[in-house]
């Protein structure tokens, strides 16, 4: 019966450390990262600076549509090596999916956002290879404007969530504001 508990205890503890390891933070009053082992496991970790909207860049182009036609938003992410994000889906519902919205307006609605395919890797915080991007990728985004859309450039206002992670921790997630042009004819 001993042996049953300390196993239990044992195991609901590693579970904890996994949760821990990419777990979403909604408030945080530094960019310190969730360590996953010692502190002086990881640079990154020593210097308590890193955040994830300071390893992942994004950006989208302007583009051009026709008022009652549609078009596709591509956004670029661009992840700093020795780090990466989670796919979306995710591996784990608790993990923090890379997430694109927009708040739609003037005339223009944006569909569901297709997301790239993920790699797998496996990472010492997991029991279990997680579902990532890595370097270079993007996701798609429909959008449609409406046949009363007034013609015109205005600004698309796109939000990108991510959550960093590299081997040993991972950081808080952060929101990447991405201005698109659009210019309706």
């Amino acid at each position: 019966m001993r042996r049953l508990l300390l196993v239990s205890i044992i195991s609901c503890f590693v579970f904890g450390l996994t949760l821990a390891g990419c777990a979403h933070v909604e408030t945080t009053t530094t960019n310190a990262p969730v360590a996953i082992n010692s502190p002086a496991a990881s640079p990154a970790a020593n210097s308590g600076k890193i955040s994830s909207t300071d390893v992942v860049k994004a950006s989208a182009a302007p583009l051009e549509m026709a008022a009652g036609g549609a078009a596709m938003v591509s956004v670029k992410i661009e992840v700093k090596e020795g780090y990466h994000i989670n796919a979306n889906p995710p591996t784990f519902p608790y993990l923090k999916a890379t997430e694109v919205s927009v708040e739609a307006g003037e005339g223009l609605t944006a569909s569901q956002p297709s997301y790239p395919p993920s790699v797998t890797r496996t990472f010492a915080f997991a029991e279990k290879p997680l579902a990532v991007y890595e370097g270079a990728t993007e996701i798609k985004l429909p959008l449609k404007a409406a046949a009363t859309a007034a013609k015109g450039a205005r600004t698309l206002p796109l939000r990108l969530r991510v959550q960093a992670c590299d081997e040993k921790a991972c950081y808080p997630p952060g929101t990447l504001n991405i201005p698109v042009g659009v210019t309706i004819k």
